[in-house]
Parts: C-alpha cells; structure tokens; sequence
C-alpha cells in the first residue's frame, strides 16, 4: 500500500535534485523511495564527500585542455626523489 509523505527542502535543492533526477530518466520519488529503503535495511546514514565546488572544477577543466593541447605536461619521473627534484627547481 502507497502513502504520501510530506517534506520541508530547501525549494533551489529540490529543483536541482528533480532537474538530476529527470536527466537520468528517474522520478524524484523513486530516489527518495530508495533511500528510504536504504535506510530501514542498514540502519544508517550515509553522507558523501559533495561534489568539486565551481574554482575546482574549472582547474580540472584548465588540466584537461592542457593535456589536450599538450602543454604544461612534466614527467613521467622514474621515482618519487626525481620528481620532488624537479618541484623543488620550479
């Protein structure tokens, strides 16, 4: 048997967790439903390490460019001590 639940959310959360979920081709509630389940089964909570905030992700995507252009690539280095040596010249 179904029942209705209703939570209190931030609003900018939950359009953001339904905008998530519709791109994966999941209600919202099936999410929420999960979790749930989760929960009752392994009697804990899990909160994970949240995701690259906006300055992170653009280095990544500055290394990646870079990587592609082939630029400001060092190494590989033989050992630990040889790439120390060449941070420690920079």
């Amino acid at each position: 048997m179904n029942t209705t639940m209703l939570i209190k959310t931030n609003k900018e959360l939950k359009v953001k967790a339904q905008k998530l979920a519709k791109e994966m081709g999941l209600p919202l509630g099936t999410l929420v439903n999960n979790y749930l389940k989760t929960f009752v089964v392994e009697r804990q909570v899990v909160f994970t390490a949240p995701m690259p905030n906006k300055k992170t992700i653009r280095a990544i995507e500055s290394a990646r460019k870079d990587i592609k252009a082939g630029k400001n690539l060092y190494g590989p280095f033989d050992s630990a001590k040889e790439a120390i040596a060449f941070l420690n010249k920079k």
